[in-house]
């Protein structure tokens, strides 16, 4: 007859123990998938943030926001506006110009600066450019966007739309592309 110990018995508890665990054990991709997911926290958060740019004790840009989030701690750094973007930029002659977005992000290793949702530049001089995203290449001084666009210009009486656009800051030289719209053209032939 066989002799049933007490170690036998801890044993064959421990490996129905190990057993249940593995059979329970349930692989949902989904959850594996979310441990996987590296989390961005930002190294910082600003709530009603403005900043004054200068240059020589002149103000060259006034930006404010609800909240900012600073991503620059990440490998590509980053500053986020999440819950809109207003801009105020003063030219050589202090005219004041404004671009407003929904949302807005600033990459600093490549200085360029994205503007998406319900974007709107104004000009001091009355030109308005609607879309509904922007980008700006601060090297170059280079706006441009590739989405639908309104441009008006209330002194020429001209308002004019199309799918992408790239101008310098000024809106001296304006390339736009796909347009329609409504062009007051000069005759200047004497009669």
């Amino acid at each position: 007859m066989r002799r049933i110990t007490l170690e036998k018995i801890i044993r064959s508890i421990a490996l129905l123990l190990c057993m249940a665990m593995l059979f329970s054990c349930n692989n949902d991709m989904r959850n594996l998938q979310q441990l996987s997911i590296q989390r961005k926290f930002p190294q910082g958060e600003a709530y009603d943030f403005k900043l004054v740019y200068t240059d020589s004790t002149k103000v060259v840009a006034v930006v404010t926001s609800k909240l900012n989030k600073d991503f620059t701690n990440q490998r590509m750094p980053y500053s986020e506006f999440p819950e809109g973007v207003k801009v105020e930029f003063y030219d050589q002659a202090r005219h004041k110009n404004i671009v407003e977005a929904n949302y807005g992000i600033i990459y600093p290793s490549s200085d360029m600066v994205e503007l998406r949702d319900n974007v709107v530049l104004t000009t001091y001089d009355g030109k308005k450019l609607k879309t509904s995203q922007l980008f700006w290449d601060q090297k170059e001084d280079w706006i441009f966007t590739d989405r639908e666009f309104s441009f008006t210009d209330e002194t020429k009486g001209t308002v004019t739309n199309g799918i992408g656009m790239d101008f310098d800051k000024k809106f001296s030289t304006v390339k736009a592309h796909k347009t329609t719209g409504i062009l007051a053209i000069e005759d200047n032939e004497e009669e």
